[in-house]
């Protein structure tokens, strides 16, 4: 059997959108490993599956050329520019370029900023692959658990692997209060080195492990957090997302592509004159997104939600 590789970047999210071209490569006959330096956790969700950590730089040559067919999620690592110049003794690589960059060739795809990942994903593996458009990764829905069991209850994640893109804790607790008046239950997740920032509240479960925050997240009814990897997990669950996100460039590319969704982003554009160094959006953008349109924009990702499930 041919043999395919996905090398993804570093985040859960990019785990979860780069098994999109796991999936597209499966299609095509190919059995695929996943190079994922987080990808024990990812595990949990895809089992069967094959993730193998990233090999060190002077490895990559070695353990790529028994592959025929490598995809690569550029992510301007170091291991992105050392696959660079490895180009000519490795012709079944290509890339994935979400921005546009000099070291584009004709055999990469370079993502459309005005449609999100996992769509162009689906589209770029039309181009590379010839298989039909489908943002289908295979990640199977929990079945011992009840799809939106508890449709009132909101699971807000206010955290991300970037503090910089992260909305105020007490934003997070005036949006979580007012939802609460408004008859929803709020619980926060957040992971174990996260837990002490939010550990005065109630309402913090704690989870294993990644399977156990998606079985969470797959009975609830609806999901609010940064722009983050959960987000997308909530999203590949079929759970309605609300992404809060203070650079609207980048969350229309990057949000979630799953499930319907909506986004809060500032509402006039942010200067950031980081040649100058004042990065006034990067430091300062939660500032311009309050809780009032928050909850506006929740109102219309809920009504959306019961408009769509009505013509189920």
């Amino acid at each position: 059997m041919k043999r395919g590789a996905v090398l993804c970047a570093s985040g859960i999210g990019d785990g979860l959108l780069m098994m999109i071209a796991a999936h597209h490569l499966k299609k095509c006959g190919y059995s695929v490993t996943i190079f994922h330096n987080v990808g024990k956790e990812l595990s949990l969700l895809f089992e069967g599956a094959e993730f193998l950590p990233h090999p060190p730089l002077e490895a990559l040559e070695n353990t790529l050329k028994s592959f025929d067919r490598i995809l690569v999620e550029n992510d301007h690592s170091a291991r992105a520019y050392y696959l660079f110049n490895l180009r000519d003794n490795l012709p079944q690589l290509a890339f994935f370029f979400p921005t546009p960059s000099s070291q584009m060739l004709e055999r990469d795809y370079l993502f459309n900023p005005e449609i999100p990942v996992a769509t162009n994903l689906s589209e770029g593996c039309k181009k590379l692959l010839g298989t039909s458009p489908s943002k289908a990764n295979d990640l199977p829905l929990p079945q011992e658990k009840s799809y939106r069991k508890y449709p009132q209850r909101i699971v807000i994640h206010p955290t991300s692997n970037d503090r910089k893109r992260n909305w105020f804790q007490r934003q997070f607790l005036k949006l979580a209060d007012a939802l609460t008046k408004e008859g929803y239950e709020v619980v926060f997740c957040v992971g174990p080195s996260e837990r002490k920032e939010w550990e005065n509240l109630e309402n913090v479960p704690s989870f294993q492990n990644l399977k156990e925050v998606a079985h969470f997240i797959y009975e609830s009814g609806y999901f609010i957090g940064n722009d983050s990897g959960i987000g997308h997990l909530a999203s590949n669950l079929g759970i309605p997302t609300l992404t809060i996100s203070g650079n609207p460039k980048r969350v229309r590319l990057w949000r979630p592509d799953w499930a319907l969704g909506e986004v809060v982003t500032l509402p006039f554009p942010l200067p950031n004159f980081k040649g100058i160094h004042l990065p006034i959006r990067e430091n300062f953008w939660q500032h311009f997104i309050s809780v009032r349109r928050t909850l506006k924009a929740f109102k219309k990702l809920t009504n959306g939600y019961e408009s769509c499930s009505h013509l189920l």
